[in-house]
């Protein structure tokens, strides 16, 4: 079975036809998905979707971007959306320094401040690292941060920022739809990368996948770039879903034992 570890699906072209895509995972194996929150708006709205869902789950947290949106005592509020029994992890969050440099101080503080509610809740993080990734891997590897889990989500960095992802095996790092793209260029760093920090996404509605690329993204696209991935690895496909499928259990341990008979 497939876990598909990162789906907005509270954007309209694909929360207006939720049971139809959740409907189509489901038929190609995709068992459970993920949503990761932006901003307190969207943590409760994916909560909501959870309720609803037994596949879905939630990350909750305020994402790089919408900083400059937030104040600080919305980590109070993210705070008591970890009670919920289908919150599995803090996220996204990060640094993002592509859409805006102008306030990096602030989005290390609140990445910081996550990365503790993480700590102190046993909860993995869901990291964004969009032209960042250097200064998100210093964070993380503050010894105070040594026991903390997570995810390098939409993973593009260099070998050597790989290499100081994996030496601390409890992180993982994912790869989009892109990577099917002819101009992909990390195509070394995925065939030298042991399956065993791996994990699958979509990042939908984004990073559609060929042969849908222009479409939206949802997640039963996901078969498309685990074959990809598989070919590059050159390991056999159901073996590659069976590695992933145990490190994602590894990681979101929520994922599996909490009470949702109460849930739909």
């Amino acid at each position: 079975m497939i876990i598909d570890t990162h789906a907005h699906l509270y954007y309209p072209e694909l929360k207006d036809r939720l049971d139809e895509v959740i409907n189509r995972a489901i038929d190609n194996g995709i068992e459970k998905i993920i949503i990761p929150a932006v901003d307190i708006k969207t943590s409760e709205e994916i909560l909501d979707i959870s309720e609803k869902y037994n596949q879905i789950y939630s990350a909750v947290g305020i994402h790089p971007t919408e900083v400059k949106n937030s104040e600080i005592n919305h980590l109070y509020i993210v705070e008591g959306f970890l009670m919920h029994p289908k919150v599995v992890a803090i996220g996204e969050i990060g640094l993002d320094y592509y859409w805006d440099k102008s306030n990096i101080d602030e989005q290390k503080h609140f990445f910081v401040e996550q990365i503790n509610l993480a700590n102190e809740n046993n909860l993995p993080i869901i990291i964004h690292t969009r032209n960042s990734i250097e200064d998100a891997i210093k964070i993380i590897e503050n010894p105070a941060f040594s026991n903390v889990k997570g995810q390098f989500h939409c993973f593009s960095g260099n070998p050597e920022n790989l290499s100081k992802i994996i030496s601390r095996n409890n992180l993982y790092v994912s790869f989009c739809g892109n990577i099917t793209y002819k101009n992909y260029k990390n195509i070394d760093l995925i065939k030298s990368l042991n399956p065993e920090y791996l994990l699958f996404e979509t990042d939908s509605p984004f990073m559609s996948p060929v042969p849908i690329k222009g479409k939206t993204n949802e997640p039963s696209n996901i078969l498309h770039t685990i074959k990809k991935i598989s070919e590059l690895m050159n390991i056999e496909y159901n073996k590659l879903i069976d590695i992933v499928y145990k490190n994602t259990y590894k990681l979101f341990t929520k994922l599996k034992g909490e009470n949702t008979d109460n849930l739909i």
